[in-house]
């Protein structure tokens, strides 16, 4: 039976990537989470998975460009539902210690603009250390630079590929091809492949290959009404689902 990850924790029931649906996806027994780190302005590792926070917050502007300060006295919960108005901005060590007792927990590194890569990589990794979570996370990116950049800090750290038809500009257009994803995994020493969950339905060898190549399958992107995706790829060998349907 694969690991059920909540996306975003259980975004359906609280405001996504705030602590409220991270406690919902325990709460509603989610085996994890997955969610998205950022760094901010003055180099404080937030939660948050679009670079603008227009779209979940009282606020305008980017996360990169604004101090911690700054977006903590914003209110990233009354969009949601009223219920949940004052919710703050998460930081990663918070986070990390909410979903501690969780069996698997997906770091996704946001693709940073240059010279950010490094010290988000960094930070993340040293943080993910410090709670002493390195057994439970897989560090996961669609810029395989950033994966690369794990691997050099440490080799033993769990990391996956993320990719999806649709996202040209972060990662080699190679894994794209059933042929091919399995050479790409390798150039980058990584333990798991995160295909978006329609790139695996028509390549009937998909799961038997990359297991046999020593590889997890954690998939993404079923979402709110769609039940019968989930239950589907429940029935399978893939490793984990990260999905909205906690």
């Amino acid at each position: 039976m694969p690991l059920i990850l909540g996306h975003r924790g259980a975004r359906l029931r609280a405001p996504q990537n705030t602590l409220p649906a991270f406690q919902a996806a325990i709460d509603h027994g989610a085996d994890g989470v997955e969610f998205d780190v950022q760094l901010t302005k003055d180099g404080h590792l937030v939660i948050h998975h679009d670079f603008s926070i227009e779209q979940d917050s009282n606020g305008h502007g980017f996360i990169a460009s604004m101090t911690f300060a700054d977006l903590r006295a914003l209110d990233f919960g009354s969009w949601f539902a009223p219920e949940f108005e004052g919710t703050q901005i998460p930081t990663l060590a918070e986070t990390l210690d909410c979903v501690k007792d969780m069996k698997y927990i997906n770091v996704e590194l946001k693709r940073p603009l240059e010279p950010w890569r490094r010290e988000l990589v960094e930070k993340t990794v040293a943080e993910v250390k410090n709670a002493g979570l390195t057994d439970k996370v897989v560090f996961s990116s669609f810029d395989y630079q950033t994966v690369d950049r794990i691997k050099e800090l440490d080799p033993s750290l769990e990391c996956g590929l993320l990719y999806d038809p649709l996202k040209t500009e972060c990662y080699d257009r190679r894994i794209l091809w059933p042929c091919l994803n399995l050479k790409v995994a390798a150039e980058h020493g990584v333990e798991c492949l995160h295909p978006y969950y329609a790139n695996i339905t028509y390549t009937p060898n998909y799961l038997k290959d990359a297991h046999a190549a020593g590889l997890k399958v954690n998939l993404w992107g079923i979402k709110d009404h769609q039940e019968d995706v989930l239950a589907k790829f429940k029935a399978t060998d893939v490793d984990s689902i990260i999905t909205d349907l906690i």
